[in-house]
């Protein structure tokens, strides 16, 4: 079940659910307006939309992307990049948080390279196809100090036990090394429609430069949890320190993971999680686990860096079975897994 679309780079991607069935949305640039070269996909990049079948993966529509920049003088008219879909608990409606940044915005000067600042959108679809901007202005606007005002990103939103939502965000501390202050941010608010509560630190790492596209959940085990953090970086986003303390061979371009000593299930806050980081998966980047929370063994998505001529590779992977031992670590089938049932949440897979 590997996906491989001829007429479009694709990379970040998310999940949502229409009933039993299981949608794919994902970066897209067409390789035309890109020059044909895939390090400029960055700012051509919108959503593409595709579902699974019992043949894999097909996109929705042909006609285009499902959600694009805007046009005119808006704040994300010069490119979409990596979000998240959330189904409102009760209307139904589906929430896209998704990135955006502006043409006219200057270019900042970061450690590693020139951006423009990142901010956070919303839009609203009832049928994940049609989808419509909550409004002209950033959802969660990049918020500066005392995080360095450029990096607010790959938003994952989440309902928790308690009823509340969670916005996590990758970012970078502006008081920070120059290869380290990779963080992960969140805010909390009881509607997905307003953030005004600011944002907190849930990991700043001393290990990495940046932590791209978090995914954040519990796990239980018997009457206790954990919580977990998947994100994914570069290898040079390894910092010195942890290059001298992990070796070369954990530092590498693909998903980590952190995960947290086990808490009581009614623990009111997020624990801190145990350093450092794991590499869970070299080569595969942006990784995401299907259903962490209830799957007995999960599978996990990622698309391919590159490829053996070390070329961006353009493609998803096969998924792959994720095992929770008893320690917290994880651990990634040597094997992929094909998909069975693709109507069901919870059983959908067979080994290769």
């Amino acid at each position: 079940m590997p996906w491989f679309p001829l007429d479009q780079y694709i990379w970040d991607f998310w999940f949502a659910w229409w009933a039993e069935e299981l949608h794919l949305f994902y970066l897209q640039a067409s390789p035309a307006d890109c020059d044909y070269n895939p390090e400029r996909r960055h700012n051509c990049s919108a959503v593409g939309h595709a579902r699974l079948t019992a043949w894999g993966w097909q996109e929705v529509s042909r006609e285009g992307p499902v959600f694009a920049r805007s046009e005119g003088d808006r704040w994300d008219n010069l490119s979409i990049w990596t979000g998240s879909i959330i189904e409102h608990p009760v209307t139904g409606v589906y929430y896209l948080f998704y990135t955006g940044r502006r043409w006219d915005d200057a270019l900042v000067w970061t450690a590693h390279e020139l951006q423009r600042s990142q901010n956070i959108g919303l839009a609203t679809s009832p049928n994940l196809t049609h989808w419509q901007r909550y409004r002209d202005t950033p959802i969660l606007p990049n918020p500066g100090t005392p995080f360095e005002g450029v990096a607010w990103r790959d938003p994952y939103v989440i309902q928790g036990e308690d009823g509340l939502f969670y916005a996590f965000i990758s970012t970078r501390l502006k008081e920070s090394a120059f290869d380290a202050g990779g963080a992960i941010a969140y805010q909390v608010s009881d509607t997905l429609e307003a953030w005004p509560n600011p944002p907190k630190i849930l990991v700043a790492s001393e290990e990495f430069y940046q932590m791209e596209v978090p995914q954040v959940f519990w796990r239980r085990f018997g009457n206790q949890k954990r919580l977990y953090l998947l994100f994914c970086l570069q290898q040079g986003d390894c910092s010195q320190q942890r290059y001298h303390q992990q070796g070369e061979a954990n530092c590498q371009t693909g998903t980590y993971y952190l995960y947290s000593d086990l808490v009581p299930l009614d623990y009111p806050d997020f624990p801190l999680c145990k350093s450092p980081a794991k590499l869970l998966a070299s080569g595969l980047y942006a990784g995401k686990l299907l259903n962490p929370e209830t799957a007995e063994t999960p599978l996990f998505f990622a698309f391919h860096w590159s490829n053996a001529a070390g070329q961006f590779a353009n493609g998803l992977c096969d998924p792959l079975q994720c095992e929770f031992k008893e320690d917290g670590t994880l651990v990634l089938s040597p094997s992929p897994v094909k998909v069975r049932n693709c109507r069901t949440r919870h059983r959908c897979f067979r080994h290769l």
